[in-house]
């Protein structure tokens, strides 16, 4: 199924929106996240430098000057801590550390080395600054780690306090996208609705040509259009002179072959008959508008109510029953002259067969008639035959046997088709589907 403009352009709008923002937010959160943690690491190597201008030796023994250490390791659980370690031995630690479960890791660094990681121990992270040294006890150099360690609670706080921050700017962010999103998605399909609004007052009929303004994109369709429904009004208006003037030039000769001598003779009659017949159908087949471009909706009810009140005066004598099924509102898009030629036809030829009943059903969406008597009914087998001109199956006196083939071809030319079975009347039953009748 083809989403129309207006679905695609909200569902655009509305994925990027969906996509971008939360991509935003997490690409924001993550670079926060990486500053927090590159100046985490400058804070733990400015208290590594102080360690080690304090480090110093007496007798074989490292000492360390708690009096000038930074306050956060003399506080317990302050969240920073430090320990010095020499070859997997704990020589010393902080005073912040005593209430800390955090134990030193055991790998051997190179002098001179140092990094910076993620240690997660009894379920908590912490981030831990390690160098390697030698450190120079006089006789002899001692390797040394030291380790500058920072509970990952202490970045908690403010990476929670930045992402609900976060989280309300872009609520509002969210919030003014949304009505610029809205205010844009109106601004640029107006023009479409205001279209789509004349062409179906167009097809209505309430209006010949697009007359509304609208952008570059859609002038040169407009222009198109008025140009095609100017061509196809002069196109009809030309087929209408033109069949008035044949018409007119066939009238007289007619006549005067319908008034002569030689027209009485039976061989002669029928083929004047023929003639007239012929001419009739080809004039109602040409005038035809079949399925123009532009189909005007034409109410159903009047139709049938028209006809309903011709037959019953002509067939009165046959007390027929006429039933009719059509919902109020039933629209058929398309020349009313053809609905009643269709209707017509088929209604005359079911009174003229019925002993007193006939049914005719209308629906919409697909746009359906039904015809149905409790006559005789048509011959199996016969059916195709009764769509031939000139071809008749019944004994009537009136007719040429051109009504049901004027049928047929109209309901062809709006695409439809002509079925013909056995009603549950017990007669025929004459069904016009128009599959692609779309309303």
């Amino acid at each position: 199924m083809m989403l129309s403009l207006k679905v695609r352009q909200a569902v655009i709008s509305l994925v990027l929106m969906l996509f971008l923002l939360p991509v935003s937010f997490f690409a924001i959160e993550r670079a926060f996240l990486a500053q927090l943690l590159t100046s985490t690491e400058q804070k733990l190597e400015v208290h590594l430098y102080s360690f080690l201008a304090e480090l110093t030796s007496k007798n074989d023994i490292l000492e360390i000057n708690n009096s000038i250490l930074p306050a956060d390791f003399l506080r317990p659980d302050s969240g920073t801590s430090a320990f010095i370690v020499s070859e997997d031995k704990l020589l010393w630690q902080s005073d912040s550390s005593l209430n800390q479960n955090f134990t030193p890791p055991q790998h051997e660094m190179l002098p001179g080395k140092h990094e910076f990681v993620a240690l997660e121990q009894e379920g908590q992270v912490y981030w831990t600054l390690s160098f390697a040294l030698l450190f120079d006890m006089g006789e002899r150099s001692m390797p040394l780690t030291i380790h500058i360690v920072q509970d990952q609670k202490l970045l908690d706080a403010p990476v929670q306090s930045f992402r609900s921050t976060l989280a309300r700017w872009f609520i509002g962010i969210a919030a003014v996208l949304l009505l610029v999103m809205l205010l844009a998605y109106y601004w640029t399909t107006e023009p479409l609705s205001a279209l789509d609004h004349e062409i179906r007052q167009v097809e209505s009929g309430q209006q010949q040509q697009l007359t509304g303004q609208y952008p570059a994109e859609l002038r040169t369709l407009k222009e198109d259009v008025n140009l095609l429904l100017a061509s196809q009004n002069r196109q009809k208006q030309r087929y209408r002179h033109h069949l008035s003037d044949l018409a007119h030039a066939l009238k007289t000769p007619v006549a005067v072959l319908n008034t002569s001598a030689l027209a009485q003779q039976p061989e002669l009659r029928e083929q004047i008959d023929r003639i007239t017949a012929m001419i009739e159908h080809q004039l109602k087949r040409a005038s035809s508008s079949g399925q123009d471009v532009w189909q005007k909706q034409i109410p159903v009810a009047p139709v049938l109510e028209q006809l309903q009140n011709a037959l019953l005066k002509i067939y009165r004598d046959k007390n027929v029953q006429l039933t009719i099924d059509a919902p109020a509102g039933t629209m058929f898009r398309g020349d009313e002259t053809d609905l009643m030629e269709m209707l017509g036809n088929l209604l005359d030829n079911a009174f003229k067969a019925c002993q007193h009943r006939v049914r005719i059903s209308v629906s919409q969406k697909p746009f359906h008639i039904s015809v149905e008597d409790d006559g005789p009914g048509v011959p199996a087998g016969k059916t195709k035959d009764l769509l031939h001109r000139g071809t008749r199956l019944d004994t009537y006196k009136e007719g040429h046997g051109v009504g049901l083939s004027i049928v047929h071809e109209l309901c062809s030319s709006y695409s439809g088709e002509l079925q013909i079975d056995r009603s549950e009347l017990g007669g025929a039953r004459f069904q016009l589907n128009f599959a692609d009748h779309q309303y």
